[in-house]
């Protein structure tokens, strides 16, 4: 079998799966599709009759992975997930993986059942948001004070060193680790974001079947308060809605400033994804 009729495969899984168990599966598709080359993810499947009953993805982001998986509704309960688990477990001890995280829907009780077989840890967790005209209207998100000055433009690649530095000190990590990880991240559009002429912040945009996700969208501490990302998401509204593109993102629950102003420029709550950590 080709690796396209696997994904396809793998895509009729996920609608079977999400429609019965009324969840949304985080399966990073676009990393997905690179397979082996640099940013992809690997995969294990399970077949019965020719039919995919099971799929493990592991996404990995320099030392750490994250594992997204599913089973076919009326194959469950028949040790299908712990197998490719196994083999899971045996690929990442092969390689220099500091963290695991497993990643299910809030709601799914077929995967919290899994789960609780595991030593784990709870990580955090995360809203999935999608821009809503109606939600826009009633929360008036209107213009921003800083808007005529707030200009978004391509990265260059001369930038690499300011984007990774702006990923670790929006997102807590270190310089390192953030350079290792980008050097991972699928191709996307990189986006500088730049308040009278110098950059202030960035984000990544990817779209594919007509939705466009936002992701690592950061301003400098320092820039805050000033309608800088509020600007930038309405900037990023007027363009996606031209192109006719859905708008989504993401945004941790413990980070409740990101969530209001989300909310304030009309994006809804739509998914919850937990993230658990193994320390088997």
């Amino acid at each position: 079998m080709t690796t396209t009729n696997t994904l396809k495969d793998i895509e009729e899984l996920q609608q079977k799966c999400e429609q019965y168990d009324g969840i949304s599966l985080k399966l990073n598709w676009e990393s997905l599709r690179l397979g082996s080359a640099p940013g992809g993810a690997e995969w294990l499947v399970s077949y019965e009759d020719g039919l995919l009953v099971g799929f493990i993805g592991l996404y990995a982001f320099g030392s750490e992975v994250e594992i997204c998986g599913m089973v076919r509704p009326g194959y469950r309960r028949r040790g299908i997930f712990t197998k490719l688990w196994d083999q899971a477990l045996d690929i990442i001890k092969s390689k220099e993986i500091k963290k695991i995280l497993l990643n299910a829907p809030g709601a799914s009780t077929s995967g919290a059942g899994f789960l609780a077989t595991l030593p784990l840890t709870f990580s955090h967790a995360e809203y999935q948001m999608k821009w809503d005209g109606a939600a826009a209207k009633r929360y008036g998100s209107g213009d921003s004070s800083a808007r005529t000055s707030v200009n978004l433009r391509p990265a260059r690649a001369d930038e690499t060193p300011l984007l990774n530095q702006l990923d670790a000190d929006g997102f807590g990590q270190t310089l390192e680790e953030t350079t290792e990880m980008n050097k991972h991240v699928a191709a996307e559009e990189h986006i500088m974001i730049e308040l009278d002429g110098q950059p202030v912040g960035k984000m990544r945009l990817n779209t594919e079947n007509n939705e466009t996700w936002i992701y690592a969208f950061t301003v400098d501490k320092t820039m805050r308060g000033l309608g800088i990302g509020r600007s930038t998401l309405l900037q990023t509204i007027e363009r996606e809605q031209r192109n006719y593109n859905g708008i989504n993102l993401e945004v941790a629950l413990d980070n409740p400033n990101a969530l209001k102003l989300y909310e304030s420029c009309g994006f809804v709550i739509l998914n919850k994804q937990d993230y658990y950590r193994f320390i088997g």
